[in-house]
């Protein structure tokens, strides 16, 4: 069982390193989605959009 510090501030503490820890796990994914996008070809995401904007119809 997890303990509850009693205390705010290691609360607060423990929060903002758990922030900073998901900042960069955000930024890591972003990077890497970004890289997979460039790698997918420019007629198979314009094929996406068009089923999107079909779908919508």
């Amino acid at each position: 069982m997890t303990q509850i510090p009693a205390d705010a501030n290691t609360v607060i503490d423990q929060l903002s390193q758990q922030i900073g820890t998901f900042n960069k796990q955000i930024a890591i994914l972003s990077s890497q989605l970004a890289a997979a996008m460039k790698l997918i070809p420019k007629d198979v995401l314009d094929s996406l959009d068009r089923e999107d904007t079909d779908a919508e119809d």
